[in-house]
């Protein structure tokens, strides 16, 4: 039963990437969008101030705008499709189906009871979904739905049936199935979640309100839980739902409505900050800029991808044998390079999350540290990388969080000479084989036949000839009749098994391209960074 469960939960969080990796994208672009509006950024830029360049800027941001008051809709149709196991594009489909039907099942009953709210929804607990008056579930709406149409879709996506019945057969019975369930769940969770509701804000307003020592501890949990991929089940629910903070927007044309989550609800607060600057109400601007911290449990993150782990980057790399330094060179470079720019910090942790355990854990403490710096300076910034972060520059100095901008750089720095002395001195003190020292080589820089030390790992570039990759790593997992299921998330190909004694062991992954490999009872995951997903599909064709 833990077995399953563990399992249950590293499927969940690998699906929810699908819709998790759309939203750093859209906040990017929304961000330039509102760099082409933006009225100061104008007046420096007097090539800006012209209709063309304010109506794409206008254009940009406000299309892409829906992505985000669009949440539940977008993860319940992403998770259904990640959690399918079979025919992902119709489960997919049925998934907004079945969407829409929960939609207009809790209207109409809630209609009929009289509940639904006449005028402004704002703090009514109501909310227009896709042109629908319902609870306002947030982002939990998506979740939930995702869940059960994944749970029936791999039930009874493959019923057939014969005669004048088989046209019901296959994706359309899942819809058949789907359509009371809907309805059922409709009705159940309009007496349900307003109690839910209030159970989510406790003990998100607990975690809030334990100050220093909660963002200590959710910053050290989530790198603890990342070398078994349960790292989302903390930052999906505090970054996109209410666990992570509601805040009910003051100004501009959704004034009343809510919205709720860190990243959201960032967002929201720096324009109504920017509103009511650009209005005059000082006010008002200063209540909110002292009463209202939305990015306490993000910016600690982004304090570890840019200072903490480059710190420890850096130190890996000056510990590499010195006559090996040139040709690890490019390897750390662009590693760093992807780290920086994107947040997305898999590639360097697990370069030596297995190899430097005790670094590691260190590591996390060290993170939870950097979250907790929130609670103890200023630091009311959010982003999802350092591409993001500058593209809401503007935006954050528009806001005036410029003296937040300048402790974040100060952190960053202390940090990134925290990570660096740490990691050198127990890199060197204990003789941990991070990459390049100790045996730890690839097979360019690997000693010659009978000087490799015992222990070593013999890890490759993948560039042997005469098959695919694809292919090649078909033939680690056993080949293909022992591949039972072949998925991936942001930087992790993740494989079920039918026998895990015959997948290749790690040298041999590594000679592949792979930085990693966890092994799981059937569950395979080898860690190939951003290109885990391409490999996925190159192997599904294969297959």
């Amino acid at each position: 039963m833990k077995d399953k469960v563990m399992d249950a939960l590293q499927r969940f969080s690998k699906a929810m990437f699908i819709p998790v990796l759309i939203l750093p994208i859209a906040g990017i672009l929304i961000a330039v969008g509102n760099l082409f509006t933006n009225v100061r950024l104008q007046a420096v830029l007097p090539f800006l101030n012209n209709p063309v360049t304010i109506g794409f800027g206008t254009l940009l941001s406000g299309s892409l705008n829906a992505i985000l008051g669009n949440l539940g809709v977008i993860f319940c149709v992403g998770l259904s499709v990640g959690l399918a196991n079979k025919k992902k594009s119709e489960a997919g489909f049925i998934s907004l189906l079945a969407f829409l039907v929960f939609l207009n099942a809790m209207n109409k009953f809630m209609n009929m009871r009289g509940m639904l709210v006449e005028g402004s929804l704002s703090g009514t607990g109501q909310a227009m979904v896709l042109g629908v008056q319902v609870l306002d579930m947030g982002v939990f709406i998506g979740l939930l739905l995702g869940i059960v149409v994944a749970y029936i879709h791999n039930r009874f996506c493959e019923t057939e049936f014969n005669n004048a019945f088989q046209i019901y057969g296959g994706t359309r019975f899942v819809f058949i199935v789907l359509i009371p369930v809907m309805v059922v769940l409709a009705v159940l969770f309009t007496f349900v979640w307003p109690y839910a509701q209030a159970g989510i804000n406790a003990l998100g307003g607990f975690i809030r309100s334990a100050g220093n020592f909660g963002l200590f501890i959710y910053g050290t949990l989530e790198r603890l839980l990342l070398p078994f991929g349960l790292h989302h089940m903390l930052t999906i629910p505090m970054n996109y739902t209410s666990f992570g903070g509601t805040y009910t927007i003051a100004t501009g044309v959704n004034a009343g409505s809510q919205v709720f989550g860190q990243d959201p609800l960032w967002l929201a607060w720096a324009t109504d900050l920017i509103n009511f600057k650009n209005a005059g109400d000082m006010e008002a601007y200063t209540n909110l800029l002292t009463t209202v911290t939305p990015a306490r449990f993000k910016v600690g993150q982004m304090i570890g991808a840019t200072g903490l782990l480059l710190g420890i980057a850096v130190a890996m790399y000056r510990r590499v044998d010195a006559d090996k330094r040139q040709n690890y060179r490019s390897m750390f470079v662009s590693t760093v390079l992807a780290v920086f720019l994107t947040g997305v910090t898999e590639p360097l942790e697990f370069m030596f999350m297995f190899c430097a355990l005790p670094l590691y854990v260190l590591y996390a403490v060290l993170q939870g540290c950097a979250f907790a710096m929130a609670g103890v300076i200023h630091l009311r910034l959010h982003s999802f990388g350092n591409l993001e972060f500058v593209t809401r520059i503007p935006m954050s100095l528009k806001a005036g969080l410029g003296g937040d901008l300048i402790n974040f750089v100060i952190c960053v720095v202390v940090f990134f000479i925290i990570g660096y002395v740490v990691a050198y001195a127990m890199i060197g003190k204990f003789h941990f084989a991070t990459p390049g020292r100790l045996g730890n080589y690839t097979d360019e820089t690997a000693p010659e036949d009978g000087d490799q030390t015992e222990g070593s790992s013999t890890a490759g570039t993948g560039t042997k000839k005469g098959n695919s990759q694809a292919e090649r790593i078909i033939a680690l997992l056993g080949g293909r009749e022992n591949i039972v299921l072949v998925d991936a998330c942001m930087t992790r190909l993740r494989v079920t098994v039918k026998d895990i004694s015959k997948v290749a062991e790690l040298p041999e992954w590594k000679a592949e391209g792979a930085l990693g490999l966890i092994k799981k009872d059937q569950g395979i995951q080898a860690v190939y960074g951003p290109k885990a997903d391409v490999l996925k599909s190159d192997i599904n064709d294969i297959l």
